[in-house]
């Protein structure tokens, strides 16, 4: 831990604080600025920065009894006054939201201290909240603008303290999704905090079995976060779902559905996250932090960093390639090599760059050089300016593939090249994009869809929503492949031979026009669809799309007494897609039994009230579904009153059995839905078999998407019919 920097003429600054940060824990530490032999102007200002991703909480100095007060104050015989504020965007990249605290009538002389407390409890503040992510060394950068000049020049070095994991509230089950009957096989269980961190459980026990009521498979004894539960075998041919209970903690887990056949398929299910970078960019800890918790941690199958260009520096860029094959094992664990083009929108837009093996020093086109230290021009025989230029330096290889993404610059589709992108990225800890996908399909590409995390915060494979920088989970691949080494996983992410989720394990298969999910057919008249799939919570619903568009929805059926109200939507497309929810819902002609949140991202969200007739929320959606699950009494002319910023409406209930309601909201997809659910919330395992009776003549994509009691999602990628005219 760092707690002092010194500059002779800027000054010196020092961090007081007792202990490590607790993730998402309230905390108090204070940083003390002394000036140096310059002194700081009157106008001149102190600045303190620090990283987004690892989620400190936002400071204010409006309220010293609400979370987050910062109180400052200045030590000097002068009369100099301190105006404070709060940027979210007030310093360079990484270190981007700032507190910078100007002098006015007077300036600081040398040695006059500058004290600002974060999370000063003294007027009833509870802290400020501590990063939600385990972080080694939180960073806080020093700057100081001594002429008031509006130049800032950094201290160097800097102030460090480490964030350690909470207790474990919750536990994961993690198991293969194919298995073979009588084989051998593990499973592995992951304790977490309220935040999603792995954490440690000292003195765990813990055992499996089918449920509660079945013998025990197999048991295992560790500390955590992540223990083995090995040698476990399963004779029954089906979808099982194993149960795993902590005897220690008490904690218990269901697994993701496992699939036990008599043979193995020919492509086996693989899950990973192709999409994340570390500290060494804008993420958080190191590298090798990175992969580890991808292999380790997430217990992903495979994975690949995709840091920005424009921060690789050629030294971190050779680390890189050595840190991947350090990782790397055929069928254990896949690591692809890789990078972040990251274009400006305006320009063709982020597109995450892949290769199948090993890549050179030179092969690594930037769109700049913004931040690597030399800041030298582009190269115009290596560097990619453009999409156009990156296509033309690309094309021609069959060992690299690019990954079209929304992430923060989104990519614009108006360049698309589906030789060298074969899927784009549907959801990722950002959001959920469909309207994403609608532009991909109608710019004609024929193109698979998956998901990641974009994980800025040394969580690639198991990203959980933190509440400034990535309102949702991060989403997970599912390739299928006929072994798990890099030939294996390209093939089939190639082939388009997979489907996305958004972080839950949910199997998906698709038979469309008599051909599997991603691949190419042909149909004359009707198109039958055949869809299945295995939840990892009761599903809600599966809808079939054509072109982007639902032509079909499948529910269970309802109890009209036990309704969903659930919202969703993003503001826009640019970054600050974010879309406020806070509101209330008030029945009418009925009275409220019970209300249960659905799908809240993260502990800041959530229920705020409620009581005999009314409930209120505090709701931020990102295209993911936010929402309230009612049980109420029995009246046949119930109506309720739904109020929020997006929507103000209200709506008779009687009839909802008959299937959801949809009400357009302002914003990009937004929406209010509706929802009767079977009390015991619906099926776990779904088939759906349909018809498209009269589709239009010409090439059509048609996928399907799951939506879950759990608000998490899967996407399969499309089958492109082509539909003979008669």
């Amino acid at each position: 831990m760092a707690d002092q920097l010194s500059d002779e003429i800027l000054g010196s600054a020092r961090l007081e604080i007792d202990g490590p940060g607790v993730t998402g824990q309230p905390m108090s530490f204070r940083i003390v600025y002394t000036a140096g032999a310059a002194g700081v102007d009157d106008r001149g200002a102190v600045r303190v920065s620090w990283r987004a991703q690892a989620g400190l909480g936002h400071p204010q100095f409006e309220d010293p009894s609400a979370p987050g007060y910062l109180a400052v104050r200045t030590v000097s015989e002068g009369s100099v006054r301190p105006v404070s504020r709060f940027n979210e965007r007030g310093h360079r990249r990484p270190f981007v939201p700032a507190v910078t605290v100007h002098t006015d009538d007077g300036g600081l002389w040398p040695g006059d201290r500058l004290e600002l407390t974060f999370g000063d409890t003294s007027a009833g503040s509870p802290g400020i909240r501590a990063p939600v992510t385990v972080v080694h060394a939180f960073e806080f950068q020093v700057s100081v603008d001594c002429k008031g000049a509006q130049e800032f020049l950094d201290l160097d070095g800097f102030l460090t303290f480490p964030v350690v994991a909470g207790p474990a509230v919750r536990l994961a089950a993690i198991a293969p999704s194919d298995v073979r009957a009588g084989e051998p096989f593990a499973l592995r269980a992951r304790f977490e905090d309220v935040w999603g961190n792995p954490t440690d459980v000292p003195g765990a026990s813990l055992q499996v079995a089918m449920s509660d009521r079945d013998p025990v498979l197999g048991t295992a004894a560790g500390a955590g976060p992540v223990i083995p539960i090995e040698n476990l075998t399963l004779e029954a041919p089906g979808v099982v779902r194993l149960q795993v209970t902590d005897q220690t903690s008490g904690l218990r887990a269901t697994s993701n559905p496992i699939r036990v056949a008599a043979e193995l398929p020919d492509q086996r299910r693989w899950w990973g996250d192709l999409h994340g970078q570390s500290g060494e960019t804008v993420g958080t800890n190191p590298s090798s932090d990175y992969f580890h918790f991808a292999r380790h941690l997430a217990c992903a199958d495979f994975t690949c960093h995709q840091g920005n260009d424009f921060q690789i520096t050629d030294a971190f860029w050779a680390r890189l390639r050595r840190e991947v094959e350090a990782i790397h094992e055929d069928g254990e664990f896949v690591c692809f090599h890789g990078y972040e083009w990251s274009g400006n929108t305006e320009v063709g837009g982020d597109r995450n760059v892949i290769f199948r093996g090993i890549p050179e020093a030179d092969d690594i086109s930037r769109s700049g050089h913004w931040l690597i230290e030399d800041r030298r021009p582009l190269d115009r025989e290596r560097d990619a300016l453009n999409v156009e230029e990156l296509y033309a330096r690309l094309r021609g290889r069959d060992d690299v593939m690019l990954l079209p993404h929304v992430g923060g610059r989104r990519a614009e589709l108006r360049w698309i090249d589906p030789k060298l992108e074969p899927v784009v990225e549907v959801h990722s800890a950002h959001g959920t994009s469909e309207w994403f996908l609608r532009q991909a399909l109608a710019s004609g590409a024929r193109v698979g869809f998956l998901a990641g995390s974009d994980d800025h915060m040394g969580r690639p494979g198991a990203t959980l929503a933190n509440a400034n920088e990535m309102p949702v989970n991060g989403g997970l691949a599912c390739i299928r492949a006929t072994e798990l080494t890099r030939d294996g996983i390209w093939e089939g992410l190639h082939s388009r031979h997979c489907h996305g989720t958004s972080g839950a394990r949910i199997l998906v298969d698709t038979q469309i026009a008599g051909a599997r999910m991603g691949a190419d057919a042909e149909a004359h008249g009707n198109v039958s669809v055949d869809a299945r799939a295995n939840g990892t919570a009761p599903i809600i619903e599966m809808a079939v799309y054509r072109d982007g568009e639902p032509v079909y929805r499948w529910t269970p059926a309802g109890d009209p007494l036990h309704v969903l109200v659930a919202w969703t939507g993003n503001l826009r497309i640019a970054r600050g897609r974010k879309q406020t929810w806070d509101g209330e819902l008030t029945v009418h002609g009925a009275r409220l039994n019970r209300v249960e949140p659905f799908a809240f991202d993260h502990p800041e969200e959530g229920l705020t009230g409620a009581d005999g007739h009314s409930v209120r929320w505090t709701s931020e959606t990102a295209g993911d579904y936010d929402g309230v699950l009612m049980d109420l009494a029995a009246a046949s002319d119930a109506t309720i009153e739904f109020c929020a910023e997006p929507l103000t409406v209200t709506q008779e209930l009687q009839g909802i059995e008959d299937g959801p309601i949809f009400f357009a909201a302002a914003g990009l997809g937004a929406h209010l839905r509706l929802q009767a659910l079977p009390r015991d919330g619906g099926p776990l395992d779904t088939q759906v078999t349909w018809t498209d009776a009269a589709p239009p003549a010409g090439v059509h994509a048609y996928h399907v998407r799951v939506l879950q009691l759990d608000g998490h999602m899967a996407w399969s990628s499309p089958t492109y019919v082509d539909i003979a005219e008669d």
